[in-house]
């Protein structure tokens, strides 16, 4: 199986998630020793701040499903975060104490998905925090001029933006550059992927 790089059609070898029902998010380090965790602290899935989300564009609706997966987020009640259609068909919701009322909601939302039949698990971040920050890190500051960044997505498999990059010396650099970014606990995962071949469907 290959992971989907939404944000830039690229093509990876997977992060496999193991989590079951209700659980909190796994410890990235476990689910994959070569991510690493950023800010590697605890604290609250905090948002963008409103004064940094008003500098950015509207969302456009041309990055599929994660806009429409955001808006959905800022509109279902139980924090809408994604879901896992290849991994028997999960939910993932920030507080799964509202799961029937966000299967309701979502019910006629999500095509191909049996939404009535999904497990439910646990996640930190909602989607639309989770585009907020990705959309603000991409254009308003100088993450994407690392050299040997190769990818960047709004992973809902672990539930954080990834950051793939070509070798070690990229990696120490981008943390580097993120180092410098006010950021909320546990946001961000950064992995050494090598190159990665471009997405030809």
């Amino acid at each position: 199986m290959i992971r989907r790089f939404r944000s830039m059609q690229l093509l990876v070898v997977p992060i496999i998630v193991a989590a079951c029902s209700g659980s909190t998010q796994p410890d990235l380090r476990k689910v994959n020793p070569s991510l690493v965790r950023v800010a590697d602290c605890s604290g609250s899935a905090k948002s963008l701040d409103p004064s940094l989300l008003a500098t950015l564009p509207p969302r456009s609706g041309n990055m599929n499903p994660d806009d429409r997966w955001a808006d959905l987020a800022e509109q279902v009640p139980g924090g809408f975060a994604g879901v896992l259609y290849a991994d028997n068909k999960v939910l993932m919701l920030t507080d799964p104490s509202q799961a029937s009322a966000a299967k309701k909601a979502l019910a006629s939302q999500l095509a191909g998905f049996n939404v009535a039949g999904a497990e439910v698990r646990k996640a930190r971040w909602d989607f639309a925090q989770l585009v907020n920050w990705y959309d603000y890190l991409t254009i308003k500051t100088s993450v994407w001029q690392t050299p040997g960044m190769v990818s960047g997505d709004k992973d809902e498999a672990i539930n954080r933006i990834h950051f793939g990059v070509v070798d070690s010396a990229a990696r120490d650099a981008l943390l580097h550059t993120l180092a410098g970014i006010d950021l909320p606990c546990d946001l961000i995962a950064v992995e050494i992927t090598g190159a990665v071949v471009a997405n030809s469907r």
